[in-house]
């Protein structure tokens, strides 16, 4: 389960932050997670309740998960499309072009935090 991994280290990144900062403890994260990294929202959700019983985090702190879907955009006709789940040819429905860039799905960062004392 990668989503272990990944969470511990957001801990770590958020823990320099707060300390970087200082700041009080973690009451909510929001995570901006595309497609295309595979993790899973429920992995990840399990993943925090284990890790939120340290510093940073608050006890009650919450995580919020942003899901973005995978995107594509045809560098030929610049028709900008989404990718089903599973594809892995990325061919512009429009024109047929695999000159396809991936614009969104890739996306796995904090996109905010917020702390007992409201900053972050």
């Amino acid at each position: 389960m990668h989503e272990m991994a990944l969470m511990e280290s957001l801990t770590e990144v958020l823990r320099r932050e707060c300390a970087q900062r200082q700041v009080g403890p973690v009451t909510k994260v929001k995570l901006v997670v595309g497609a295309l990294t595979h993790a899973m929202p429920d992995a990840l959700r399990f993943a925090f309740e284990v890790c939120r019983s340290a510093p940073p985090y608050a006890p009650a702190a919450e995580l919020e998960i942003e899901e973005v879907p995978t995107e594509g955009s045809c560098r030929d006709c610049q028709e900008r499309f989404p990718v089903a789940a599973g594809e892995w040819i990325f061919l512009c429905p429009r024109c047929g072009s695999g000159a396809v860039t991936i614009v969104q799905g890739r996306e796995l960062r904090i996109d905010y935090f917020e702390t007992a004392d409201g900053n972050g």
